[in-house]
């Protein structure tokens, strides 16, 4: 893993140097799609895919969410919390870390990082804004997860080749690519398996798929 993180790096670096030789005045918006590409294909991304973590959250809280759709969000949140009517973010985390608590009892402790923080800030986004779409979760996990791996791999390379742009700026623009693709190349996936034709593990395997046809 170690040689491949180090091969994706010194690809990224070289594809970045190269882009900025070319054209000075590029804009990172422009090359965040081939950045992201060089992630994408690297053997840490698919791992990260075929990590238990990534089914688990997957399936934890898209079980979630069919609960909420079936019951509805207010009756939901008060096996949870009394006063709902207003949520505050103390509030959604205190959720979030009960259907954590949840989730581990019965699949054993998450140990990815990265996976779990973009697991509560899908969760976080989703109830917040009241959302109760399973699918929807689907869609934000996957958005989150992809901008985060994309973030770990390169954010260091693009700091240094983009000196005078702001983190705020990266991030957008990770995102921004990081929903596009997921609406690209995973809707029909989630939307089948929203519509039980895919269970998680299905989807998951199919989305790994996906990433496999990421030329090399």
């Amino acid at each position: 893993m170690g040689s491949s993180v180090r091969k994706t790096s010194a690809k990224i670096k070289k594809l970045l140097k190269e882009t900025i030789d070319l054209n000075p005045t590029v804009s990172t918006k422009e090359v965040i799609p081939q950045v992201a590409t060089e992630t994408l294909r690297s053997k840490k991304t698919k791992g990260y895919f075929g990590d238990k973590d990534f089914a688990v959250l997957a399936g934890g809280g898209f079980a979630c969410f069919k609960k909420m759709k079936a019951i509805g969000l207010d009756n939901f949140l008060q096996e949870y919390i009394e006063d709902n009517k207003k949520l505050t973010l103390p509030q959604v985390s205190k959720v979030i870390e009960a259907i954590l608590d949840g989730i581990e009892e019965e699949n054993g402790e998450i140990e990815s990082m990265l996976i779990l923080a973009a697991f509560k800030n899908a969760m976080t986004k989703m109830l917040l804004n009241k959302i109760e779409e399973p699918s929807e979760f689907l869609t934000n996990f996957c958005e989150m997860f992809i901008a985060s791996v994309i973030r770990e791999d390169a954010s260091e390379e693009l700091t240094s080749a983009f000196k005078d742009t702001s983190i705020d700026i990266f991030d957008n623009d990770i995102l921004e690519f990081s929903e596009h693709y997921v609406k690209e190349k995973f809707s029909d996936l989630i939307l089948r398996s929203s519509n039980d034709e895919l269970d998680i593990k299905e989807l998951i395997q199919k989305m790994q798929e996906v990433i496999a046809q990421e030329k090399e």
